[in-house]
């Protein structure tokens, strides 16, 4: 049986997730003691997995008119595709991290957050 992935499998909907949750934890910092790193880490994840995914396209789009973005394409989807699910597992460990910090009615509160800023 595959372990259920609640995260966006689409790139582009994981890092709108991301930005949701560092908002939350942006918003919660205070109020439950996070750490700045928490939220740090977190945006920068989305930075990198940003750049990579528009790297690629970029090579991606030249690729058509270029034999040296030709040559470099599998080396920047590669990239891409890491920066992804680095920010995947740095999403699912910040949602851990908030979990253990939040109550029942914070976490029902977080989700509906989350899930309006998809």
């Amino acid at each position: 049986m595959m372990k259920p992935n609640p995260l966006p499998q689409d790139a582009d909907a994981l890092v709108a997730f991301a930005e949701a949750v560092a908002t939350v934890l942006s918003e919660k910092r205070d109020q439950l003691g996070i750490s700045m790193d928490i939220e740090a880490l977190l945006r920068a994840s989305i930075a990198a997995a940003t750049f990579a995914i528009n790297a690629y396209l970029a090579m991606a789009a030249g690729a058509r008119k270029s034999l040296v973005a030709q040559a470099y394409l599998a080396e920047a989807k590669t990239r891409c595709d890491r920066s992804v699910e680095q920010l995947r597992r740095r999403v699912t460990r910040s949602i851990a991290h908030l979990c253990r910090l939040l109550e029942e009615k914070d976490l029902l509160e977080f989700a509906d957050y989350t899930s309006s800023r998809e």
